[in-house]
């Protein structure tokens, strides 16, 4: 298992050029199922399916109210 990344930014910190392309990259990597991480079924588990596209609705609901300065 790769080794796990962990960093808190400062509020008045800006992102580095860097860290944008390690963003970029990371995007393209592929998605890794395992244990604590199973893939979701929505055929075989539609409530589940269902609860999770509502938080991401939420979640990107929430990101475009700070974008805008809503939120």
């Amino acid at each position: 298992m790769g080794k796990e990344v962990r960093y808190v930014m400062e509020d008045d910190r800006k992102i580095t050029e860097e860290e944008i392309a390690m963003i970029e990259a990371a995007r393209e990597l592929p998605e890794t199922f395992d244990a604590d991480n199973p893939p979701i079924d929505p055929a075989a588990a539609p409530e589940q399916y269902a609860a999770l596209m509502r938080a991401v609705g939420e979640r990107n609901r929430r990101i475009a109210g700070r974008r805008s300065g809503s939120a």
